[in-house]
């Protein structure tokens, strides 16, 4: 009886290692962020290894007027989104439209364990023109597009593309954002309007 339960005890032990070796080994399995897709593989650790996610962090101004976009983007490494690990950047924005503020999420910058729910989030690095390109895109150029969430409406998210530039000598983003609604269409057919406008095409931002 002792010797059975010996026996069993051994099993038990290699069991539990073999199942912690195939867990670390899945934890440790690093790819390269451009890897990220449709299907991704559990507990994977999807790396930024060339640190383009660096490129775009920082505080970013548009300012025409009295009416101004800034934007706060920091990245987070290692972040687990349920399934996978992931770099990530994310932040906020403060939207001042003629001297009054509509909008302000610029304190989901300072909460990194926010993740995913920070008001503008995203890693997908592209190196295309094919969508929402700015006017002046270079085929090859790396690029992000980023998703922005208008939190003070039901319904509107956005899509944020970001295109690094040098204008004045200065560090400054181009940038291009359309807002989506995502709820059912009302019986009227007309889409309330989110806090940002529908439409921000070729807009220059400053590094701050």
């Amino acid at each position: 009886m002792q010797l059975k339960l010996n026996i069993m005890k051994k099993i038990l032990f290699i069991t539990i290692l073999t199942l912690a070796f195939y867990n670390c080994k899945a934890q440790s399995q690093i790819l390269d962020i451009d890897k990220i897709g449709w299907k991704n593989i559990d507990n994977a650790y999807y790396k930024d290894t060339n640190d383009i996610l660096n490129n775009f962090t920082g505080t970013w101004l548009y300012t025409s007027g009295n009416t101004s976009l800034k934007i706060k983007l920091v990245k987070i490494t290692q972040y687990f989104n349920g399934t996978f690990y992931e770099d990530l950047l994310i932040g906020g924005y403060l939207y001042i439209e003629n001297g009054i503020e509509k909008i302000n999420t610029l304190s989901d910058a300072d909460n990194p364990s926010i993740g995913r729910n920070a008001s503008i989030k995203g890693n997908n690095i592209y190196n295309n023109c094919k969508y929402l390109p700015v006017n002046d895109c270079s085929e090859g150029e790396r690029n992000l597009n980023l998703s922005i969430k208008d939190v003070t409406s039901n319904g509107h998210i956005g899509d944020l593309r970001i295109f690094k530039r040098i204008i004045n000598g200065k560090q400054a983003f181009k940038i291009n954002i359309e807002m989506n609604y995502l709820l059912v269409s009302p019986p009227d057919g007309k889409l309330p309007n989110p806090t940002l406008p529908w439409q921000m095409h070729d807009f220059v931002f400053i590094k701050q």
